[in-house]
């Protein structure tokens, strides 16, 4: 149930940024949700107590709870960074990002100085780093960096999909590189997310004027079309011929 992170995403995007989606985009989207379900499918059966345990939590209210947020939370978190993102479009997304993870910084900060407070002799703060851990950190950093280039010049759903390649991608070089046996039903799913894909982006060429004339009334483009960045670039040439045409000599 997880996976509705998609569709919410895309409500989210609907109702906040005013995304317009054709039929064809809506059933994309629940057919790159059913091949993702699929891909985590297992092959074989479970044990009787996974099994037991797995009803005993669909049981549970506060396990539906837990579901709906992680389906609601990460989505609203996507949608609002883009929106952040994309409202100042003419702020350098690198001092867009310095403000945004500035507020990480203090909450972590924060965490930190409360745990040195109420610890004996504290560890010092780069306790237990090696090489690998820089490692880990400089590329959780890069993951951030690509993460607001997605949201600034392209969307979420588009970040979305690539996730999920991504995902598939790691699969294809751990079988290869490492002996991991493909299922059929990863096989299945990963045909799914590339139709689904295909669908999607091909379909959104067809209403690009419907998403002109709605940037044209101050509202975002529509998902995933890059209409937004067109329109950026045109309406600065434009407002550069009108600025050398007040200054040229008659």
């Amino acid at each position: 149930l997880s996976n509705l992170k998609v569709v919410s995403i895309a409500l989210l995007l609907k109702l906040i940024m005013k995304r317009t989606f054709s039929i064809l985009q809506w059933e994309a989207l629940f057919l790159l949700l059913l091949g993702i379900t699929i891909n985590q499918l297992s092959c074989t059966a479970s044990s009787p107590a996974i099994a037991q345990l797995e009803a005993e939590s669909a049981k549970n209210p506060v396990a539906w709870v837990y579901t709906l947020a992680s389906c609601t939370i990460p989505a609203a978190a996507s949608v609002f960074n883009e929106y952040a993102l994309k409202k100042n479009f003419q702020t350098s997304v690198h001092l867009q990002n310095f403000f945004m993870y500035f507020y990480g910084l203090l909450f972590n900060l924060a965490g930190l100085l409360a745990t040195n407070l109420t610890t004996t002799n504290p560890a010092p703060i780069f306790s237990g780093y090696s090489r690998v851990t820089l490692i880990l950190v400089v590329n959780n950093a890069m993951q951030g960096i690509l993460s607001s280039l997605f949201f600034k010049f392209a969307d979420t759903i588009l970040k979305k999909y690539s996730s999920t390649v991504a995902t598939i991608l790691t699969a294809l070089m751990s079988a290869a590189l490492f002996g991991h046996s493909l299922s059929m039903h990863f096989a299945i799913g990963v045909s799914m997310v590339f139709v689904s894909m295909h669908q999607f982006f091909t379909t959104g060429k067809t209403i690009a004027t419907e998403d002109k004339a709605a940037a044209s009334r101050g509202t975002f483009s529509h998902s995933p079309s890059m209409d937004h960045l067109q329109l950026h670039n045109s309406g600065a040439t434009s407002a550069r011929h009108r600025t050398s045409g007040a200054i040229l000599p008659r």
